[in-house]
C-alpha cells in the first residue's frame, strides 16, 4: 500500500484554509445511494445485473470521470449503445422510487458557521452545470465555487496537485477535503490535503477500512464535522478519529 504524505503537520488548534466539500454522499447525504439505485435500474433495463454486482461496480467508479468509466462498465456488459441515454438519465435524476435528493441536515448552517471563521468552501463533485442535482446548491454558493474537475479522476493524486497549482497554493495541509469515498481520500492525502470521511449508506466498513491510514476523521453529519474542525482532529497525527 502506498503510504499517505509525509507533509509537515499544521500546531493543534490550526483550522484548514479551504474545505472541499463532495455532493454525492457528502452535501447532500443520501444522493449517492439514489445514484446507486438509478444506475442500478438503468443497467437492468437492458441486461440482468445482480444489485450487488452493481454497487461493487459504482463503488469503484464513483470518484472517476463519469463519461469515461461509464463506458467501460457498459461495453463490458455489451450495452454500451444505451450508454449516452442512461447518462442523461443520470444527469437529470433528482429521485428515484419517489425518494428525493435532499441536502443534508444542517447544511446550510454549517456553511455560513465555517464562511463566519474565514473558511473558504467549494464544491468538489463530477457533476457538472448540466447536472441536475445541482440546482439543490443554488443560493448556497455561486458558480466560482465549484472546482471544475472535467475529465479529471478524484482518485488521481495529480488532480489535487493540479488544483494546488492553479490556486497558487503550496501549503496542501491547508487544504481539506471531505468525501464518502475512501479511494478519493487516499488521492487527497497523498497529495498532502487533510482527510475526513463522510460515513453513508453506500460504502461499508469493510470498504473503508483498507483506507484507514489516508483517513483523519470519520463524522456522519455536519453537526459532527463542525464538531471535528472544532477541535481540529485532522491536524493531528494518528489513527482517524470517529465522532459519536
Amino acid at each position: 500500500m502506498e503510504a499517505a504524505a509525509s507533509s509537515a503537520v499544521p500546531e493543534p488548534g490550526h483550522r484548514p484554509g479551504t474545505v472541499l466539500l463532495d455532493f454525492d454522499g457528502v452535501l447532500s447525504l443520501n444522493a449517492s445511494g439514489l445514484l446507486l439505485r438509478a444506475l442500478h435500474e438503468g443497467i437492468n433495463r437492458h441486461t440482468d445485473l445482480p444489485e450487488q454486482a452493481t454497487s461493487l461496480q459504482f463503488k469503484a467508479i464513483s470518484t472517476f470521470p463519469q463519461k469515461d468509466s461509464l463506458r467501460v462498465l457498459f461495453a463490458g456488459l455489451g450495452i454500451e449503445q444505451h450508454l449516452n441515454a442512461e447518462i442523461d438519465a443520470l444527469r437529470s435524476c433528482l429521485s428515484v422510487q419517489g425518494t428525493r435528493m435532499t441536502l443534508g441536515e444542517g447544511v446550510e448552517a454549517f456553511c455560513a458557521e465555517q464562511r463566519a471563521r474565514g473558511i473558504r468552501l467549494r464544491v468538489f463533485s463530477t457533476m457538472d452545470e448540466r447536472t441536475a442535482r445541482r440546482s439543490l446548491l443554488q443560493g448556497l454558493f455561486t458558480a466560482q465555487d465549484y472546482v471544475p474537475l472535467a475529465h479529471a479522476s478524484k482518485a488521481d493524486p495529480d488532480t489535487y496537485t493540479a488544483l494546488l497549482t492553479a490556486e497558487n497554493e503550496n501549503a496542501p495541509e491547508q487544504w481539506l477535503l471531505v468525501d464518502d469515498s475512501p479511494l478519493a481520500l487516499r488521492a487527497a492525502k497523498i497529495a498532502g490535503l487533510r482527510t475526513v470521511l463522510m460515513r453513508g449508506e453506500v460504502f461499508t466498513d469493510w470498504d473503508v477500512a483498507p483506507f484507514a491510514s489516508f483517513i483523519d476523521a470519520q463524522v456522519s453529519s455536519f453537526a459532527e464535522l463542525s464538531h471535528v474542525l472544532d477541535r481540529d482532529d485532522t491536524s493531528r497525527p494518528g489513527t482517524a478519529r470517529t465522532v459519536a
